[in-house]
């Protein structure tokens, strides 16, 4: 077996049974990186000699009987975004570099404290607001399942390293789906966790100060064990010290959640746009899964399906100028360019705009231009309401159906190609969701597109014609799962996730990785 194939907890049993060395799983996985990066284009800062050093130092211990930490001597990597000292976090912005952090981010000091070895950092869509992770100072992350299609965004780069075996496992980001989606597109698996679960001091954000709809950091990586392994390795009651933020909470125990005695509710449509076919069957797969494993699945709609809206209308209230100050003199990627004009346009240009959709019969369209755009204080705040009305009624529905999670797509469409994202942000309703909401979520790989199953029928508006588009030739992509649990139930979700890939993992389609880039 070769190093850059196992998951990091199958490495740690390599390293406490004497069967390999911090030091030579390093190399292995920067040998992997020279022979598949050049073109998948997932790295932007590599740590090389300090990776060895760090692991030369573990070993050391090891051999010595003092090694401590629940990392020692394993390898992860890290989004751009998020500050490790001495590296930049440009989030792809040019004037942005050449101003490295000063101080590492605290969830990066409490991995550097349970003795991981950093590899280095991973690439981003500018701004952190894209479905692909594409910027001008680095270029394009390609997904390793099809070099043609994007690994999605905006955590793509971190996704891209860890599905190609360049990396076991790592951390991202996610404001909108920015872990999960990418997890779902790459075949990994990945957690966003309640939002301060984790400490978010030293991520970075384009448009700090708009804490509507919030970002949050977590783990991702090929197993669900990876994950829960990250999640104790990052106590929140360490956390709590350096950010006030962070309740002094546990870190979640997976293993001591009885599946058996749960109730998940199973949703295939969120009501607002329709899943592929595979993500559908995926879904199914997944229910016959927690069956299998002794939970009581039942069907469930949730409530209020166009909730996206509240999420775009709050995280443009200021007409994207602070997305514009953050950008300096860059010019707009493609991916935002529509979103960004759409948001500036004068109130009453958009207003003709949406009453042209509707009288297309394009109402998601007309009602996207109603979101977008600049808003009083007011406005803002009565956002701000209908979000928290939103999340109670979401609880609310819950506990008359008697949920403890819910399984669902994590998107609408499997990998899309190269430069369409910028058609497709509606497509993103179900990762919305639960940022929108604040439940911790995850995604966990099931199964992958069959022929036949690369195709949208009868597609009703502009939406669903840029859908049908994407699904062309997407056979053999991988397709994943949405998780999700109560507000700082992450073990449920992990239990709920790891059941899921334990009665899939063996199925013939299941995306196994890492994966060799394919054109």
């Amino acid at each position: 077996m070769e190093l850059y194939t196992c998951s990091a907890t199958q490495l740690q049993h390599l390293l406490a049974t004497g069967q390999t060395s911090s030091v030579e799983i390093v190399q292995a996985l920067i040998a992997r990186r020279a022979a598949v990066d050049d073109r998948i284009g997932a790295f932007v800062v590599t740590m090389d000699s300090a990776a060895l050093e760090k692991a030369g130092l573990c070993d050391a211990e090891r051999k010595a009987g003092t090694a401590t930490g629940a990392l020692h001597g394993l390898p992860l990597t890290i989004k751009e975004n998020i500050d490790i000292a001495g590296h930049d976090s440009t989030m792809g912005l040019r004037h942005r570099q050449g101003r490295p952090a000063t101080t590492d981010a605290v969830t990066v000091q409490q991995i550097k404290a349970a003795n991981a070895v950093l590899l280095g950092k991973t690439n981003v869509p500018q701004l952190l607001l894209a479905q692909e992770s594409e910027n001008i100072i680095w270029g394009i992350t390609r997904n390793p399942w099809n070099l043609k299609r994007s690994p999605g965004g905006s955590s793509g780069g971190e996704a891209a390293a860890i599905a190609s075996g360049q990396s076991p496992m790592g951390i991202g980001t996610d404001i909108g789906g920015s872990i999960r989606i990418p997890c779902h597109f790459c075949g990994i698996a990945g957690l966003k966790p309640t939002v301060d679960r984790w400490s978010n001091r030293g991520s970075q954000t384009g448009i700090a100060g708009q804490e509507l709809v919030r970002a949050q950091m977590g783990p991702m990586a090929r197993k669900v064990a990876d994950l829960a392994l990250l999640m104790r390795a990052v106590d929140p009651q360490a956390a709590s010290r350096c950010d006030p933020a962070v309740p002094p909470l546990p870190a979640p125990e997976l293993n001591q959640v009885d599946l058996k005695g749960l109730r998940v509710g199973i949703c295939e449509d969120d009501g607002f746009l329709p899943a592929n076919p595979a993500i559908v069957r995926a879904v199914r797969q997944a229910k016959a899964a927690l069956q299998a494993a002794g939970a009581t699945a039942v069907d469930f709609c949730p409530p209020a399906p166009e909730l996206l809206y509240v999420w775009l209308a709050g995280i443009s209230s200021d007409g994207g100028a602070t997305l514009r100050a953050s950008l300096g003199s860059d010019p707009v990627v493609r991916q935002l360019t529509t979103t960004m004009k759409i948001a500036q346009l004068p109130g009453f240009a958009r207003a003709m705009l949406a009453k042209f959709m509707r009288a297309k019969r394009d109402d998601r369209m007309a009602k996207l231009l109603d979101a977008l755009g600049e808003k009083s204080v007011a406005t803002y705040w009565q956002l701000t309401d209908r979000r928290t009305q939103l999340r109670r009624a979401e609880f609310d529905a819950w506990n008359a159906a008697g949920l403890d999670a819910v399984v669902c797509p994590p998107h609408a469409l499997p990998a899309m190609p190269l430069g369409t994202s910028g058609d497709l942000t509606l497509s993103l309703s179900y990762a919305f969701r639960y940022v929108m909401l604040n439940f911790p979520a995850g995604v966990v790989p099931v199964t992958r597109v069959k022929e036949g199953e690369a195709v949208r029928l009868f597609p009703r508006d502009r939406l669903e014609i840029a859908c049908a588009s994407a699904e062309q030739e997407s056979e053999g992509l991988p397709v994943g799962v949405q998780v999700a649990a109560r507000p700082y139930r992450e073990d449920v979700v992990l239990a709920v996730m790891q059941a899921i890939e334990t009665g899939v993992q063996d199925h013939l389609l299941y995306p196994c990785g890492p994966v060799e880039p394919l054109g």
